[in-house]
């Protein structure tokens, strides 16, 4: 099988090119469903430990509700009847409305008790956020990340795509580490080079820097030579468009006028996708999720709940606006898989300051084209004090790579799992059904020196 080339990427998409597209709109020849090279993932990470157990909590008649009430006396219980029911037991916290919404119409899945491997469990922030984004539990010194490795051995993307891999935050993200071709765009307006002062940068000076990046073959000249292009495309991308169909991006509680962080970054990520920029893989973080004391699960406007209003309203606004016709046929949203994590889950019981520590498995979504929503997955551990990791977490019974895993194979047809995953052995992968598609047969091939070949280090 051909590895993928990502150097081109960057083929015909010079200035001279980029002159003649108007609003963004790219025809690759290598394309199309047939092979689902026009796929996109949307990557979420909810940094913190986002404490699952709110967000996704047993009802009255579920078998672990006196238990959850018992564990949850200091602060963060949620009465039963404020719950937003999803079946099984369970119901979405009271500021989940537009996630009910989504499950209702069966665009969001539920994953129970997924995480890091019962062999690799870290309630460290930095070392379980770069375990998971690595791709690789146990080891954070892993040089590139999950979806770089996706993006270098993946074979059925066309030869030329503008602007593949896009970072709505400031820097470039753990799960794109070492990808040149990941570009990071946290605000657009700003996204060029200094052309209002003296010492500013012309055309003719921006050309010639392009040129040399070009004429380069490094990883260095690589990323330049990407960014040069990603200036390009996105000084025509118009972000002020309305969005589509009334999707209506959450707002600050203390500035109705303005849109939440979280919700901009999914507009922004909404626009690129929609005006064809050729958008494949996106990434978009939301913090605020470690909650040790005064987590606020029930305090309208602060805290936790604050926190889920926000992502809830802005996935809903996301899929909403791209619920519009994508050149090819279907819409922008049945292309669209996202997938959202946190690095762990809380404590089964909170603390004397009404918060939640650092624990164990979580609850993870997975939404969009392709996705067997309206459903639960994974075998739900239990609360009682014999069922809990430690006497103390929420026990994993997913190993995040599984599901990962699945989406690579059925939406994006990549199966080269053992690099993807270095280490992740094929006996460990349990596909849930979570997505739909016709999966390729996963390759699992666990020689260690795989991971060496081909430019990995």
């Amino acid at each position: 099988m051909s590895k993928f080339n990502r150097r081109n990427f960057l083929k015909g998409i010079g200035a001279s090119t980029l002159a003649t597209m108007g609003a963004p709109s790219v025809s690759f020849a290598g394309g199309g469903s047939n092979n689902y090279s026009d796929n996109i993932l949307i990557f979420v990470f909810l940094r913190g430990g986002m404490d699952g157990l709110s967000l996704f909590t047993p009802m009255d008649g579920h078998q672990d509700r006196g238990h959850y009430e018992t564990l949850r006396s200091n602060g963060t219980m949620i009465p039963s009847n404020q719950l937003l029911s999803v079946g099984g037991g369970f119901g979405l916290h009271p500021a989940a409305g537009p996630l009910q919404e989504l499950y209702q119409q069966e665009d969001l899945a539920i994953v129970r008790a997924c995480g890091l491997p019962d062999y690799e469990v870290n309630r460290s922030h930095f070392e379980a956020e770069r375990y998971a984004e690595l791709g690789t539990p146990g080891n954070r010194f892993t040089q590139q990340g999950w979806l770089t490795r996706h993006l270098q051995t993946a074979t059925n993307y066309p030869s030329s795509i503008p602007l593949p891999a896009v970072v709505a935050e400031s820097k470039i993200t753990f799960s794109l580490l070492r990808e040149p071709t990941a570009v990071s765009l946290r605000y657009p307006s700003s996204f060029d080079f200094d052309t209002t002062t003296s010492g500013g940068f012309n055309d003719d000076q921006e050309q010639a820097l392009a040129d040399i990046y070009a004429a380069g073959s490094n990883e260095l000249d690589a990323a330049g030579e990407q960014a040069m292009t990603a200036v390009e495309i996105v000084e025509q991308v118009d972000f002020d468009a309305p969005p589509d169909n009334g999707a209506q991006y959450p707002t600050r509680a203390d500035n109705p006028g303005s849109l939440t962080s979280f919700g901009d970054k999914m507009q922004i990520l909404a626009q690129l996708i929609k005006q064809d920029t050729g958008l494949r893989i996106g990434q978009a973080d939301q913090g605020g999720w470690d909650t040790h004391n005064t987590q606020n699960n029930l305090v309208v406007g602060e805290g936790f709940y604050d926190n889920v209003r926000n992502i809830s309203e802005a996935f809903k606004a996301f899929f909403t606006d791209l619920d519009v016709a994508a050149p090819g046929g279907g819409t922008w949203a049945d292309r669209t898989t996202m997938v959202v994590y946190s690095e762990f889950g809380r404590r089964a019981f909170d603390n004397n300051d009404a918060g939640t520590d650092h624990g164990w498995a979580n609850t993870s979504l997975v939404m969009g084209g392709g996705v067997n929503g309206g459903r639960q997955y994974g075998q739900w551990p239990g609360l009682a004090p014999n069922d809990l990791f430690q006497g103390a977490d929420l026990r994993g019974t997913v190993d995040y790579r599984s599901v990962w895993s699945e989406v690579l194979l059925k939406r994006l047809h990549n199966n080269q799992i053992h690099q993807i995953f270095p280490g992740f052995p094929e006996s460990e992968y349990k596909p849930l059904g979570v997505v739909s598609g016709a999966a390729l047969e996963p390759d699992f091939n666990n020689d260690p020196d795989l991971i060496y070949k081909g430019g990995f280090e």
